[in-house]
């Protein structure tokens, strides 16, 4: 064999150059191979250098298409793809008497990654000429030592290896495998002799079927083997049968490189970009390429869109594959099969369709070539449903001919386009409907499914601003390409009986597909996956996310076929996929000038055992120990000073707003609490937005529970309650009645257990709580959830009282709560000192009942020492007496009540004096960590 080892610090591609044989800037009778296919642009480059005029180019070749090349020459037939190579297996699956997995990989969609595993399998098997009979005979001779599930996995394995690459040769089909094993057993009938040279360039880890075919070429005068000098590469070559005693030295370990740990991803990012912008004006007239080599395609977009921002597009070239399902795109389709899936019949759950229509790509349709229109259309439906939280789910059509949510619509559209009609707005609406969600409420088979999909991104594309989005033709281009191999695979006729089903097939086949970032490598700033770079020469290197996981990648090979077992059968193993990183990992930093290796250490991740190797002979050069000296750490300037917020003063605006503001409790608790709070809250109207989850929020069963008693009290206002008013099955019925107007009439789920809790305590209210307290004395529902608007001097007041009751002699003021504690609602007296200002923000829990007692008497003309007012706790386990807090024990009122109704007064006057500021809460601690402003005041670092 001629063969040639090449120092990896000479520019192999330069090298190659000379071995090239030309007629007159002929090149045609020369056969280049590759193990890639990147390669070949920089032959051609280094040719067009090197001559500086036009020429016939060579043949240049990556090691598939070489085989596919010659695979022509013996026969004509149709190389499959994955998934239809899956569906053969599927078939034979089916056939089988004792299918792998028994019943449970019975569907396509469940066989599928099963179907994967066992092809790459299978095509393993084959290009290292495996024979059925040697995996069969396993169980023979190591049956002792291999678990017996292992073995009958063998036995199902090799009942697809004897089945499905006879059925595929029958078929006219064949494989990439079977394409390397026909060509590396024919080679010796294969003519070559039009190339008067023939090269192949670059190899290290070879299959068998490409052992046997090299050797057979080898005998070929004209054929030259051309490797470059790296770790482990003799013992390859020995596999060869090539012994070279004297590889070509290398300065082993005298390599020009530098470290940098960082904490995190983003680290790696931020001091790449700042070392390339320093050297801006070098990297820009380098006469050879530099490389960002990624590793891990997870680090690209944060790389270009924060580490190369302010570089153009156009200043890079990016070559690797980027996984589908981390695109837009498919999260576009997820949200909508999210959609479909969580349907109850024909109605759309709430929060997975406005998850929907909120995407980018959905809220963006053009109407009349803008889209700004239905960006309005679906926050407006968003603010709507987020106002009536009770809707879980509702038909599209309530959606498309609900008038209240067309004419909110239409109120927001036309402050901007008045040409525009309700009539319009829902047949936008509708349109959008019908072209998304109505196209995947059903699918006739896996080939329907795909034209849908394709379809939906069609019109996503020649309607929205989507196209617009950076990347959005490339990522769409490789989702329609792969929807078009699924629609026209033999799967293609499949019917699965559940819609989800199909959405798990696509999501499982998305996750093989892979978007090719495939530039032509002409630029300067080349971005390239880890094996992209091979056989490329690069003046300066920036290697990302050396660590240990990544390279390399130490995950455990995703097979059927046992570690073990692999070594029994010959086959590699993760250890020789190790191996082939490390060759390549030497070879990369040996060929450039300059190598800059990033990687991230904390207590998760650790450098590769590649770099601590290259550390280690560092160290013995230089005869060192500690390391520190190699590696910079990147660090970041982070600010840790916690400022606190600054306090508001009030403005002439200010104040003339909060002399006419109507106060409630509410906002006096707000007020004692946090200052701040309430200037946020009550003078700029801030709110948090509303979330939309689908599930009942506190404050709505509580406002539920305030319905349902009205209701049932209302029906008794004016007189003395008996017995036989209280009926539990009254407010049972009550409850049902608004369940139904509010959610639905059968709930289920989480809804239900909600019905089923308020029901029983609201009966345990009425039995165990109401019916004693008659038996005792007398009781008259005076009013119930009463509305009160009274003046206080120039002060307006307002509240709503949930029930006033006549109990015996005395007027009672009743605030349900459900919640179950009454401890943050209490006023401790013995820390309240109404002459010391700075005692009452931690002294007062609420200032509701006061407030109450004030408003009712003012309203209804009693003294304030008559009227008591209490809590009742309908959310304690246990509902009877002591769900009751009231306000002051027995004849405290007297001594009491004008203390707090002082207060009162005064914190009106103090919110309305110019010269007293908002201030921030005293305890933080206690108010800060829950508060919805805590950003805006820049106390999110408080913790409880």
């Amino acid at each position: 064999m001629n063969t040639i080892v090449i120092n990896p610090e000479k520019n192999f591609i330069d090298e190659i150059f000379l071995l090239l044989k030309n007629d007159d800037k002929n090149y045609s009778n020369n056969l280049v191979v590759f193990p890639g296919k990147r390669p070949s642009h920089f032959l051609l480059k280094s040719i067009a250098d090197n001559l500086k005029s036009s020429f016939i180019p060579p043949k240049i070749l990556s090691m598939d298409e070489f085989i596919d090349f010659l695979y022509q020459k013996i026969r004509i037939d149709t190389k499959i793809k994955t998934i239809d190579a899956v569906a053969i297996l599927y078939d034979i699956h089916k056939k089988a008497l004792e299918p792998m997995g028994g019943d449970y990989f019975q569907s396509p969609d469940s066989f599928f990654p099963l179907g994967l595993k066992i092809y790459r399998d299978l095509e393993e098997l084959y290009i290292e000429n495996i024979k059925s009979s040697n995996i069969r005979q396993i169980d023979l001779k190591e049956s002792s030592i291999i678990p017996e599930q292992t073995l009958k996995r063998m036995q199902s394995l090799s009942f697809f290896y004897d089945n499905f690459y006879r059925l595929i040769s029958e078929q006219g089909l064949s494989t990439r495998s079977f394409r390397y094993r026909e060509v590396s057993e024919n080679i010796d009938s294969i003519d070559l002799s039009q190339y008067s040279r023939l090269i192949f360039a670059g190899f290290f880890a070879l299959t068998t079927s490409e052992k046997i075919l090299f050797r057979n070429i080898s005998k070929n005068e004209n054929a030259v083997f051309i490797f470059q000098e790296g770790t482990g590469l003799k013992e390859k070559l020995l596999e060869l049968g090539i012994k070279i005693d004297n590889f070509v030295s290398s300065k082993k370990y005298d390599i020009n490189f530098n470290l940098y740990s960082s904490p995190d991803s983003h680290g790696q990012v931020y001091c790449l970009g700042k070392i390339i912008k320093e050297n801006l004006n070098n990297v820009s007239n380098e006469i050879s390429p530099v490389a960002i080599v990624l590793p891990s395609s997870e680090i690209l977009f944060p790389l270009i869109r924060q580490g190369l921002s302010f570089l153009n597009e156009e200043n890079y070239n990016i070559s690797l594959g980027y996984p589908l399902e981390r695109t837009p795109i498919f999260g576009f389709l997820n949200n909508l099969m999210e959609l479909i899936n969580s349907m109850d019949e024909n109605r759309v759950y709430v929060p997975d369709y406005l998850k929907f229509a909120l995407h980018p790509y959905t809220k963006n349709i053009y109407f009349n070539g803008r889209s700004e229109v239905t960006r309005i259309m679906f926050h407006t439906i968003e603010e709507l449903f987020s106002k009536d939280s009770n809707i879980s789910f509702i038909e599209l059509t309530g959606i498309e001919e609900n008038e209240n949510i067309l004419r909110e619509i239409y109120k927001r559209i036309a402050d901007t386009e008045n040409i525009i009609k309700v009539q319009d707005i829902k047949e936008h609406l509708k349109n959008i409907h019908q072209n998304t969600i109505n196209k995947f409420i059903n699918f006739q088979n896996i080939n329907d499914f795909a034209k849908k999909c394709s379809d939906i991104l069609i019109y996503i594309f020649n309607n929205s601003t989507a196209k617009l989005h950076p990347l959005f033709y490339p990522f769409s281009e490789s989702f329609l390409r792969e929807l078009d191999i699924i629609e026209k695979s033999m799967l293609g006729n499949f019917s699965f009986t559940e819609t989800s089903s199909y959405f798990g097939f696509f999501k499982k086949y998305i996750m093989t597909a892979y978007n090719p970032f495939e530039g032509t490598p002409l630029k300067n700033i080349q971005i390239l996956g880890f094996l992209e770079t091979r056989n490329i020469k690069f003046k300066k290197v920036y290697l990302l996310d050396a660590n240990e996981d990544i390279i390399p990648d130490t995950r455990k090979d995703d097979t059927l076929i046992p570690f073990k077992t692999r070594r029994m059968l010959g086959l590699p193993t993760y250890l020789d996929r190790d191996k082939l990183t490390e060759y390549y990992f030497d070879v990369l930093i040996k060929s450039a000038d300059e190598v800059n290796i990033f990687f991230v250490e904390n207590d998760k991740n650790e450098k590769s055992r590649f770099v601590e190797k290259l550390i280690w002979e560092k160290q013995k050069k230089d005869k060192v120990i500690d390391i520190k000296n190699y590696i910079q750490t990147v660090q970041y300037k982070v600010n840790l000073d916690n400022p606190l917020p600054e306090k508001i003063d009030k403005t002439p605006d200010t104040i003339s707003f909060l002399k006419n503001m109507h106060f409630h409790a509410t906002a006096l608790d707000t007020y004692l609490k946090c200052q701040l709070k309430f200037y946020y809250s009550y003078i700029l109207r801030l709110k948090k937005k509303e979330e939309i989850s689908g599930d009942i929020e506190r404050t709505d069963i509580g406002q539920f529970v305030h319905a349902i008693l009205k209701e049932f009290f209302g029906r008794k206002k004016g007189r003395i309650l008996k017995q036989k008013d209280l009926n539990e099955n009254e407010i049972t019925k009550i409850t049902d009645k608004f369940f139904e107007e509010n959610f639905d009439a059968k709930p289920k789920g989480s809804l239900y257990l909600i019905k089923y809790q308020i029901k029983n305590h609201l009966k345990d209210l009425i039995n165990n709580y109401y019916k004693p307290l008659i038996s005792k004395e007398r009781l008259a529902i005076i009013d119930t959830e009463k509305s009160l608007n009274i003046f206080l001097g120039s002060f307006i007041l307002k509240g709503r009282l949930d029930s006033i009751e006549k109990r015996g002699d005395k007027v009672y003021v009743i605030d349900y709560k459900t919640g179950a504690s009454p401890n943050y609602l209490k006023i401790n007296f013995n820390k309240l000192n109404p002459e010391d200002r700075s005692s009452w923000d931690d002294a007062i829990g609420s200032i509701q009942l006061p407030f109450y007692i004030l408003l009712y008497s003012k309203f209804s003309g009693l003294n304030p020492l008559d009227i008591k007012a209490m809590f009742l706790f309908l959310g304690r386990s246990y509902i009877e007496k002591s769900i009751e807090a009231p306000l002051f024990e027995k004849n405290e009122e007297i001594q009491k009540y004008s203390i707090l109704e002082d207060i009162i007064i005064k914190l009106l006057n103090e919110i309305i004096d110019p010269l007293l500021p908002f201030n921030p809460a005293k305890d933080k601690k206690k108010t800060c960590p829950d508060c919805d402003f805590k950003y805006i005041c820049g106390t999110q670092w408080i913790v409880k």
